[in-house]
């Protein structure tokens, strides 16, 4: 026979906020973020698996509250020159984001320029919603929006 008893102060119920991550608008993907790992022989379709799924993403886009996320692709692999499928990929820019050698500079390179990016992302963000204020703003109220709001200038 088994008996259960509860144990004091482990009773309560765990609050927390629910992420939301931007999602592929198809519905059908596995929800942001996971992880996957391909293994199989050579031949056996491992890169085009993945390059059939990012041109999935790249088709049916990446939103979150109506709002679309630019897909980038980053590559790091010794068999770019072998697999011609990694030119059909319009999110994979091969000059500034393939690599043929790994080495884990490369990867503290990408999560550098992604963070960078995404500065400059928030910097445009941060401009568009202050222009769209001055925008809406009658000009006889612009020293009211300057003293209430002055990095808008």
């Amino acid at each position: 026979m088994i008996i259960t008893k509860k144990l004091k102060g482990f009773d309560n119920k765990l609050l927390y906020d629910k992420l939301n991550y931007p999602q592929c608008s198809c519905g059908a993907c596995p929800k942001f973020y996971w992880n996957m790992l391909n293994i199989g022989s050579r031949g056996s379709g491992k890169t085009h698996t993945v390059c059939k799924m990012i041109k999935h993403y790249e088709k049916h886009k990446i939103t979150l509250d109506g709002v679309e996320y630019k897909l980038r692709t980053h590559l790091i692999s010794p068999t770019i020159q072998a697999n011609e499928i990694y030119q059909s990929l319009e999110s994979l820019n091969m000059e500034k984001d393939a690599r043929d050698d790994y080495v884990d500079r490369s990867i503290l390179d990408i999560i550098q320029d992604m963070k960078a990016e995404k500065a400059e992302y928030e910097k445009y963000l941060l401009y568009k919603k202050s222009y769209e204020k001055l925008m809406e703003t009658p000009e006889s109220k612009y020293e009211k929006l300057h003293e209430t709001d002055p990095e808008i200038f």
